[in-house]
């Protein structure tokens, strides 16, 4: 007898394979310098020069914003790449460190729960992130959107595996709140 689809428990290698993909295309967007346009750049440039009368001084102001923006640009992405892709790891490392825990105490229930938040935070934290570096740098903001939506598919999963942990050990955390017996002789 099989169980339909939307009836089931989430899977937590659902999760952990969702997380790995998220990583991998982050990986892909740090390679290709998070989508910095140079047309975007070019188009800010131009935004921050028209209104001077066109002539030498418009061009002289505008190499000037190039060189001080671009090398700014090239810092920012720089100390960026370190920053998200060890957020992107870490989300892949706290569910792996989760799943490793088989709770047959309350400690180790807890213990489980604390991986899974710590997973979640790091995805809270990846998303203002990428939301930091699409603001702040001339880059296309509709590369980030469809990574962002996957962050939100996953911490809608992680937090549907910490339901169904909540369901599956009720019963193991009630029998641990209950006072126990002693046995007289």
């Amino acid at each position: 007898m099989s169980i339909p689809k939307h009836q089931r428990s989430p899977s937590r290698l659902n999760a952990q394979h969702m997380a790995k993909k998220i990583s991998l295309e982050i990986t892909t967007e740090l390679a290709r310098t998070f989508g910095y346009s140079k047309a975007k750049f070019e188009k800010h440039v131009e935004a921050m020069t028209k209104h001077l009368p066109p002539g030498p001084d418009r061009e002289q102001a505008a190499q000037q914003i190039r060189e001080q923006e671009q090398e700014f640009n090239l810092w920012l992405i720089e100390q960026e790449r370190k920053k998200m892709h060890d957020l992107s790891r870490d989300i892949p490392l706290h569910l792996r460190g989760a799943n490793s825990i088989w709770p047959s105490c309350q400690l180790e229930l807890d213990e489980r729960r604390l991986e899974l938040d710590k997973a979640i935070a790091a995805c809270g934290k990846l998303q203002d992130e990428l939301e930091y570096v699409a603001e702040a740098i001339p880059a296309d903001f509709n590369k980030y959107t469809g990574i962002v939506l996957e962050i939100d598919k996953l911490v809608a999963h992680i937090k549907n595996l910490r339901k169904s942990d909540a369901k599956r050990f009720k019963a193991a955390a009630e029998k641990a709140a209950a006072p126990q017996k002693i046995k007289s002789e």
